[in-house]
């Protein structure tokens, strides 16, 4: 990464960010987390009453219900605990975070991790009221905080994520020009 700065502070092509979140984007993450939480328990569900059906049967499926019905239970557990707990236990969803624009991907950096995105992962780009969600090629969301930025900030992320979206959508739907094929007139 290249540390040419331009008179305006940010990165060529880009800029940069540090945003210290609230408590409104720690909700808005720990729904999500509840809603994947969720998944786990109804899939625990579905998992235990699919190994009970196989006690009626004979031979390699009672074992399978066997094997099947201990995994159930651990999902669901795992489900309702950890959703809950997993925002409690770790306050560094708090901490200060600094985002890196640039014209090849958005980067996230905490005392903890370092997360690079590049361009082509985003499939879209969501403005909610406490973050900006990027649809991802992976099919998980990533967030960006918005409840602490001032408006300025705010209109310049907007922006840029509208700019670089387009341009990727653009680059993906352009027609790639082809040689002419045959004899000519």
């Amino acid at each position: 990464m290249g540390d040419e700065r331009l008179d305006d502070g940010g990165f060529r092509g880009g800029f940069d960010l540090l945003v210290t979140p609230d408590v409104r984007y720690t909700r808005l993450l720990r729904r999500d987390l509840r809603r994947m939480s969720w998944l786990f328990v109804i899939s625990g569900v579905l998992l235990c009453i699919t190994s009970l059906g196989t006690f009626t049967a004979d031979g390699g499926w009672l074992f399978a219900g066997l094997f099947g019905l201990p995994f159930g239970v651990v999902w669901i557990v795992a489900g309702l605990i950890n959703g809950s707990a997993y925002l409690r236990r770790h306050a560094e969803l708090r901490a200060p975070v600094r985002y890196v624009f640039t014209a090849e991907a958005i980067e996230w950096h905490t005392a903890h991790a370092a997360l690079r995105l590049p361009w082509t992962a985003i499939r879209h780009a969501v403005r909610l009221r406490e973050a900006y969600r990027l649809d991802c090629a992976d099919q998980q969301p990533r967030y960006l905080c918005r409840t602490t930025l001032t408006r300025a900030e705010d209109a310049r992320v907007a922006a840029y994520l509208d700019e670089r979206v387009a341009a990727r959508l653009a680059a993906e739907a352009s027609v790639r020009p082809m040689p002419p094929v045959g004899g000519g007139a």
